[in-house]
């Protein structure tokens, strides 16, 4: 590969990342491990599935099916090139009890499980709190990194100590106000 097809090669995938940023309005953002190590400890521990709505990287979806082996996780990413990169690194992490599904949260129609993770742009909060109402079964939990779901109440909103976001922790069922 020359010089020239290799740039052109990279502007290409950096193409289609910023067309998807902008179509999805969200950009996707890697999560350190620290991070989902703290997520991830907000997990119950009879919980039996886990989704990741926005799953981009793999890194949250990827660290919770390492940390969790009794839980079974979904992860969801729709922009091609972060769905790319987790794919292969689920194949390379051979995990049992993950899958990763290219598509929209959004248009999906599955169950997301006993407990959503999130860290998605704001402006794509409300989505998320209108698929869920329709989706989440009573007392599963949603847990949001950094964006609150409009609307809804959290019953815990902590302050993470691997950075400067917030967690919000919301049970369906009490999750709205009143």
């Amino acid at each position: 590969m020359t010089d020239l097809s290799a740039l052109v090669f990279v502007m290409i995938i950096l193409a289609l990342i910023a067309v998807y940023a902008i179509r999805l309005r969200s950009v996707p953002m890697p999560t350190l491990r620290a991070a989902c190590d703290e997520i991830i400890a907000y997990i119950p521990s009879d919980t039996k599935s886990v989704t990741d709505f926005g799953s981009g990287w793999g890194d949250l979806a990827i660290a919770i099916a390492r940390a969790r082996p009794d839980v079974r996780v979904t992860g969801i990413e729709l922009s091609p090139i972060p769905f790319a990169i987790s794919r292969m690194r689920a194949v390379v992490a051979a995990f049992p009890n993950l899958e990763l599904i290219r598509g929209d949260f959004r248009k999906i129609d599955r169950d997301p499980g006993e407990v959503v993770v999130c860290f998605l742009d704001p402006r794509v909060m409300g989505d998320v709190g209108d698929v869920l109402s329709v989706r989440m079964d009573k007392g599963a939990i949603v847990i949001s990194r950094a964006f609150a779901i409009p609307g809804w109440q959290a019953f815990g909103e902590v302050p993470m100590t691997s950075g400067s976001d917030r967690l919000y922790l919301y049970r369906f069922g009490s999750h709205k106000p009143g």
